[in-house]
């Protein structure tokens, strides 16, 4: 109380002002939002202000209110201050102010699920690189992909922290952001992806590609291909996760788990671009529920999965280790937490990447019918995957789709490694403590990359120069540059990251896709605007699309 005495009003003032500006670089320094060190702070500092400020103030409510808002103003001056100063580590690279300020921002507009179409026009006005946070750019540079995805590539970024609740100390793979463990807890899942194991799995996912077409042929009047292609997904992934227990395509999604998959994204999106807020509200039972509710359902099918046997080599049989080939054995937990991996990277994302290609092909009349035509001619082999794997124009058109849309729009965020000092990404630093990721839908689309008619689905791209050429002519004249950049094609990702579940992801969609075009003909439902798809798509990191009304008839074929 004798240093309050001694401190005039305007001295206790500028010690308030100052006290922000100290928090602000303590705060810096320490980048801790844990609340047992956030909350003395921020609000223990404020608090034994108000004290020392007592004896200025009429009563001990106008003390607090006038240090807690100097208090708060001067600390959020300063934040701001910094952020946009010549200091900050990403100060030269360009981008709105608003992004630069705070990474609220992108959070809130990440919940209208168009944040790929910001990217996008971000990059067409500033360029290559863009700072689109506090201390986050977006690199639409090919030349950044192998440094920043490559196998000597950065780690994860902070954005899964706000996804996964602090209590789950095991994280799923996907959240696991140190190198070496990510590394230990990939093996089984790469045994699980392996050449045999794949072809282990054809015969169940040559049963699920027949009830969908079967259960197709006797639906009356438009369907909604979108809802339909999702139970295949998701029934199937049941069966290679958990040795069964799903049965959308004959019930309906009667359960509601769907529904949860998806209702849960909108939150984890936006707890992901404010990791540190996810971290915080994830404490509270009442959070987030659908997103709980289904990781809970997801952990308790793998429990109820590891107690039993499956009737086949399903993919927990090989993240449990049964056959007894891991020097290290996955934990129970480890097991456990990757139950909901298992589905929503299995099938939201084949789900996604096959309905796009459906919608393309009806779009695209004349790509429709040289695919129908390649896929007729392999008679009896129609769900041999070895002879769909050697079909040019159905690869060609999977990845023309997986192309324009791919399954995860935004790219996977990045980070340089502790103690690295930071990292060359191209002809770009970045500083160690800042973020970076690469918005797939933007490279997928550059004309640098892509050409001719980058935004066009045009599956003859993929094919021979002979094949492009008899095919389109026209398009692959000498007169337009024909440019196709791999290195830029990175629908699954890249490096020791990638998606572990590309091959089966491939097996699937060649077989449904093929099964469906063979057996069925697909047409928009009457009065359809096909544009509708585009303005109904969300991205939440996984595709949430809309209604796709399709008008399906049996083929008949001659004998």
């Amino acid at each position: 109380m004798e240093l309050a005495l001694l401190l005039s009003r305007s001295d206790s003032l500028w010690l308030v002002a100052g006290a922000g500006i100290v928090v602000h670089l303590i705060f810096k320094r320490t980048e801790t939002y844990e609340p047992a060190r956030a909350v003395p702070l921020f609000l223990g500092v404020p608090a034994l202000l108000t004290y020392l400020y007592l004896p200025h103030a009429s009563s001990i409510l106008w003390a607090a209110v006038t240090v807690f808002s100097i208090f708060f103003i001067s600390l959020f001056t300063s934040i701001a201050l910094y952020r946009v100063s010549p200091w900050h580590p990403l100060a030269k690279y360009p981008g709105p102010l608003i992004c630069k300020l705070t990474q609220f921002h992108l959070a809130t507009l990440s919940l209208r699920g168009k944040q790929h179409i910001y990217y996008a026009k971000l990059h067409e006005q500033y360029g290559d690189i863009v700072r689109v946070g506090p201390n986050e750019v977006s690199v639409c540079d090919v030349n950044a992909v192998g440094p920043m995805l490559g196998n000597t590539g950065m780690p994860k970024g902070p954005f899964w922290d706000g996804r996964i609740p602090e209590a789950e100390v095991v994280k799923p793979l996907i959240a696991i952001r140190d190198k070496t463990e990510h590394t230990r807890r990939r093996r089984p899942w790469t045994r699980a992806f392996s050449t045999n194991a794949l072809k282990g799995y054809e015969e169940l996912v040559i049963k699920r590609v027949t009830q969908l077409v079967d259960t197709l042929t006797v639906q009356k009047g438009a369907v909604n291909m979108t809802q339909w292609i999702s139970f295949f997904a998701y029934d199937i992934m049941s069966d290679l996760a958990f040795g069964g227990g799903s049965e959308m395509m004959a019930e309906g999604d009667a359960s509601g788990l769907w529904h949860l998959l998806e209702a849960g994204q909108k939150n984890a999106i936006f707890m992901g671009h404010v990791p540190w807020l996810g971290r915080l509200f994830l404490r509270y039972p009442k959070f987030a529920k659908d997103l709980k509710s289904f990781r809970a359902h997801a952990r308790n099918r793998a429990i109820l999965r590891k107690s039993s046997i499956s009737p086949h080599k399903d993919i927990f049989h090989h993240l449990m280790d049964e056959d007894g080939v891991a020097v290290e054995p996955p934990t129970p937990v480890e097991v456990t937490s990757d139950g909901g991996l298992a589905i929503i990277a299995g099938s939201d994302t084949t789900s996604s990447a096959i309905t796009h290609l459906f919608y393309f092909l009806m779009s695209n009349p004349i790509a429709y019918k040289r695919l129908q035509a390649e896929i007729d001619e392999l008679g009896d082999g129609i769900l041999d995957g070895t002879k769909l794997a050697r079909l040019p124009y159905l690869n060609a058109s999977i990845n023309e789709s997986l192309r324009l849309l791919p399954p995860v729009l935004c790219g996977s965020q990045r980070t340089p490694d502790a103690g690295s000092g930071g990292r060359m990404l191209g002809p770009y630093f970045l500083p160690e403590g800042n973020n970076a990721f690469i918005p797939t839908y933007v490279i997928h689309r550059d004309p640098r990359c892509f050409s001719p008619l980058p935004d066009t689905f045009l599956p003859e791209r993929w094919l021979s120069e002979e094949d492009r050429m008899k095919y389109e002519p026209k398009i692959f004249s000498a007169k337009n540059e024909y440019i196709h950049n791999h290195t830029a094609f990175i629908p699954f990702s890249s490096g020791p990251n990638n998606c572990a579940g590309k091959n089966l992801a491939y097996l699937e969609m060649r077989m449904a896709v093929s099964m469906i075009v063979h057996r069925l003909e697909m047409k928009f439902e009457e009065g359809y605007n096909p544009e509708t798809w585009f303005t109904d798509m969300l991205d939440y990191f996984v595709t949430m699309k809309g209604v796709l009304p399709t008008v399906l008839t049996p083929r008949k074929h001659k004998v």
